[in-house]
């Protein structure tokens, strides 16, 4: 953050707490009764917050995630629910000439009524409303009462009454979830999905409140920073104001740019219908203006934007953080030849940027339990692990403020979807209005941020109405123009009118610039000659690289696994934690979800045998943990070796990886890498490695090795081969730094800590990514004295030291085919506390008799490990534990366990 100025901070203090000097604001966050009339209930809750979660507080319902209780509980989201309260209005606020109550945000379907008058309306959960309650509030004690319809009854008739089916009409039935979610502006999944229960709130979600004034008040400042062909940094804000009805208002603006001189003064005259200030600010040279990067390329330099406004005695103010940074996608041919198609890839700061992160989904589907804390902890594992991006899913919401502020401050960039998935939607008039009113609002909340890098109009629907998922292919043109209307003719001009310093892609996947070309829907939205791809590869082999496509960008692969068996043991009853009891498949929202684990356990290990079924299913747990990881690593470095160099076909330059998903919503069998409550799967620890800024790939062409050396995070840019127009990624040894040094590689027996052989093979990387090694396996083992077959032998890989990174190893065939395992025995030896920081510090000492593999490390204790699921190769190794949580050496010493891959078998 830039150095900020005591005097505006105290002046900006002062306008916080009167929001504006001179009129007055109620806050009515905090107690409201809550009635159900059909059931005669009547409970105290908090707002923000919703229906589900009073009851809980209020002792009604035990926790919603227990057992099946999403079902025991679907009648609180079939009735309606009112939301009742008092306030105060003095004779000096009936006296201003606007009087209005502000809803950040209803759940979803609702009347609001002042003294029993209906002042207006909700039917979008992502709209902020403003209503006019002059006439229907009086000076003292006012009512306040909204009337919340069901959410699941409310889209059952809308699409009763629609003119034609709007597919899918319900989910698959494993999901089991509730019916017509696309027919109501609310959170997609909250109606359930394959990660995800089925719980519909009701609420107040957001922020509510009562407000005077006379003259205007600020409702959102928005800013854009561009650089101009001088070098001179340009700002570009637009403030919009809220002004009483048919009044005209002149008053003084002011901007301000906190740590800086730039400030802006002007007289505005603003009524309802201009009631907006663009103004363009030149930035002289002599401030020293830092940029905004990505994590790992720089600092996240961020200025406070100040906006004053002032009339008379009144005064209105808000305030922004703003980073200067640029944004491009690249979308060019890739070749002199153009059938081989477009590149797609960002330039941020003018820097080509590789994207290396995951997908985020609401964290609880009872929002007003996602506290700002627990959202920065997520984000913050991210940034742990090398990543610089997180798309934010079309199924979900748009998140808090705080969520985009601590994005900012991380460097983690945001690809924010709107909130349209896996669906088809009406486009009958209330419902495109009111989609204007959220996306309006939504762009003007968020724009000001520098993470977010990219708008997407929807997830994978132009994808499911090609391939017909919803039964489209019957009244294929209806559908489609339906499509178009919503994403093409409403969408594309909206967002691009509201924000010109952003690309604004039509869907995820898509083939960006080329569906557009192609009217607004490619004939292929999954081409790998552009856009961005989807990439589900179950039961094949996933440790393969060969099993891959190679796309330009994939914005969503993964694999399933389960969360530990503690984080599951809080929702299911003891009889319930064996792997094919009847609660653990119902708790698999993904068809067919336990076989299919089970068969892709099996592709690459023996299936567990141990008669204790408990126990069974601890191991199982920790199989499916193993199978993402090594999955999920190989397809991203896959996808990482691709950046420089196309195929025959044209396929190549792929320049962003980001698996599904990154958080849970609940304890179930997901995609993510972070379970519910934030603990790190193995998923987790191997991305900090495949997503490393210098990264040893080996990998299995065949029967040959193959090991590429990867720098992506460094001072970067583009070449072009002069004939072939060829786009490579190099380093820019303008900046002084050089990529070499010396590859080791060790050929050693599963059974021995004496490497067979090393070899030492130099390297210099002219590309980020350069091929360093190719061999057949049989040269290999001949040459290292692995007599005994690949079975035996596997290969390691270091730069000089064994003990730091990075590090890697290669298996020769399956682990189910392996000898020599069999007999490891892993040991937490010592434990010691190293330091206290924020974060209370422990070397832990773990020691093995022989090699171990997906040496894995747990506790109970809330924190996480410097490296896990790792492999051992000498008979100690040291790793730290970072505790959240206040704990003497003693209790994390009892509380740790750790196993190895032979323990499954033992």
């Amino acid at each position: 953050m830039a150095h900020q100025n005591t005097g505006l901070l105290c002046l900006f203090a002062f306008l916080l707490c009167c929001f504006h000097c001179g009129g007055v604001t109620i806050d009515l966050s905090g107690s409201w009764t809550i009635r159900d009339e059909n059931r005669g209930i009547s409970i105290t809750g908090n707002v923000p917050g919703n229906v589900h979660t009073a009851l809980m507080k209020s002792h009604k319902i035990s926790d919603p995630y227990y057992r099946k209780n999403d079902q025991e509980y679907g009648w609180i989201s079939r009735d309606d629910w009112t939301y009742n309260r008092t306030f105060e209005v003095t004779s000096p606020m009936m006296g201003q000439k606007a009087l209005e109550l502000v809803c950040e945000g209803l759940d979803t379907v609702a009347e609001v009524f002042v003294n029993d008058i209906l002042v207006g309306e909700s039917d979008n959960m992502f709209v902020q409303y403003i209503y006019d309650i002059s006439k229907a509030a009086g000076v003292g004690t006012n009512r306040l009462r909204i009337n919340f319809k069901s959410a699941v009854a409310y889209a059952a008739q809308q699409a009763q009454s629609g003119a034609y089916v709007v597919p899918p009409e319900c989910p698959v039935p494993s999901y089991h979830g509730d019916c017509h979610p696309n027919m109501i502006r609310k959170m997609q999944s909250s109606f359930s999905w394959d990660w995800g229960p089925s719980f519909p709130t009701q609420g107040i979600w957001k922020h509510i409140y009562v407000r005077s004034y006379d003259h205007g008040v600020i409702d959102y400042v928005t800013a854009e920073t561009t650089l101009g062909s001088d070098g001179s940094w340009i700002l570009n804000t637009e403030v919009f104001f809220n002004v009483p009805i048919d009044q005209v208002t002149t008053g003084d603006l002011e901007l301000r740019l906190d740590g800086t001189s730039v400030t802006h003064q002007q007289v505005v005259s603003l009524n309802r219908e201009n009631s907006s200030l663009s103004v363009s600010i030149v930035i002289p040279k002599s401030e020293p203006i830092k940029m905004w990067w990505p994590n790992g390329y720089g600092n996240q330099t961020l200025y406070t934007l100040y906006a004053f406004f002032s009339s008379g005695q009144e005064m209105s103010g808000k305030k922004v953080n703003i980073g200067f940074r640029t944004v491009e996608l690249v979308q060019d041919f890739v070749s002199t030849n153009q059938s081989f198609g477009r590149t797609f890839y960002f330039r941020i700061n003018s820097k080509p940027i590789y994207f290396k992160g995951s997908n985020w989904i609401p964290a609880d589907v009872f929002l007003d339990r996602v506290t700002p804390a627990y959202a920065n902890e997520l984000l913050q594992a991210a940034a742990d692990v090398n990543m610089n991006v997180l798309r934010v899913w079309g199924g979900g919401v748009y998140e808090m403020d705080e969520f985009y502020e601590a994005a900012d401050r991380l460097g983690i960039m945001i690809w924010q979807d709107f909130m349209f998935g896996c669906a088809m939607y009406p486009v009958h008039k209330s419902f495109l209005n009111s989609v204007t009113m959220e996306i309006t609002h939504q762009v003007r909340r968020l724009k000001h941020h520098p993470s977010i890098v990219i708008w997407s109009g929807n997830n994978e629907n132009e994808k499911a109405l090609i391939q017909s998922w919803y039964n489209t292919d019957g009244n294929f043109t209806l559908y489609k123009n339906d499509y178009l209307t919503l994403y093409k003719e409403l969408m594309a001009p909206l967002v691009t009118g509201e924000d010109s310093s952003r690309p604004f892609i039509l869907s995820s996947p898509g083939n960006g610039v080329e569906s557009v070309q192609e009217g607004g829907m490619a004939a292929e939205p999954w081409s790998e000659l552009y856009g961005d791809i989807h990439e589900y590869k179950y039961l094949e082999p996933f440790y393969l690289d060969g099993t891959y496509r190679i796309p330009r960008f994939s914005s969503e692969y993964g694999f399933q696994s389960y969360p530990s068996y503690d984080t599951l043991a809080k929702v299911y009853a003891p009889d319930d934690l064996t792997y094919w009891s009847d609660l653990n498949d119902y708790r698999q929202h993904h068809p067919a979800g336990n076989v299919e684990l089970m068969a892709e356990i099996s592709l690459l290990f023996n299936l567990p045998n141990n008669t204790d079924l408990k126990q069974r299913f601890k191991d199982i747990i920790y199989l499916t943990q193993i199978t993402q990881a090594v999955g999920i690593k190989t397809e991203t470095e896959h996808y990482r070796r691709w950046q420089n160099h196309l195929d025959d076909s044209g396929r190549g330059n792929t320049m962003g990886a980001m698996y599904w998903q990154l958080n849970d919503i609940w304890q179930a069998p997901t995609w993510a890498s972070l379970e519910y409550g934030g603990k790190w799967k193995m998923l987790h620890y191997f991305a900090r490695h495949f997503f490393a800024p210098l990264l040893i790939s080996p990998y299995l062409n065949g029967d040959t090795v193959c090991v590429d050396m990867i720098a992506d995070q460094i001072p970067v840019v583009e070449n072009r081969h002069p004939v072939t127009g060829h786009l490579t990624f190099r380093p820019d040894y303008s900046s002084g730094l050089r990529l070499s040094g010396q590859l080791h590689m060790s050929l050693y027996s599963w059974q021995s800590f004496t490497p067979l052989r090393t070899w030492v093979q130099p390297y210099s990387m002219n590309k980020t990514t350069e091929l360093i090694f190719c061999n057949s396996m049989s040269t290999i083992m001949k040459q290292g004295g692995c007599n005994q077959g690949k079975n035996f032998c596997f290969l390691f890989f270091h730069l000089g030291d064994p003990s730091n990174e990075p590090v890697a190893w290669q298996p020769l065939t399956e682990y189910k085919s392996i000898v020599g395992l069999e007999n490891s025995v892993v040991q937490v030896a010592d434990v010691q506390q190293a330091w206290t920081t924020d974060k209370q510090v422990f070397n832990v000492t773990i020691t093995t008799n022989t090699i171990s593999v997906f040496v894995w490390l747990d506790t109970q204790i809330k924190g996480r490990f410097s490296d896990n699921g790792f492999l051992m190769v000498t008979p100690k190794k040291i790793v730290q534990f970072l505790s959240s949580q206040p704990v003497n050496v003693s209790d994390l010493h009892s509380s740790l366990s750790v196993r190895s891959l032979s323990d499954v078998y033992h």
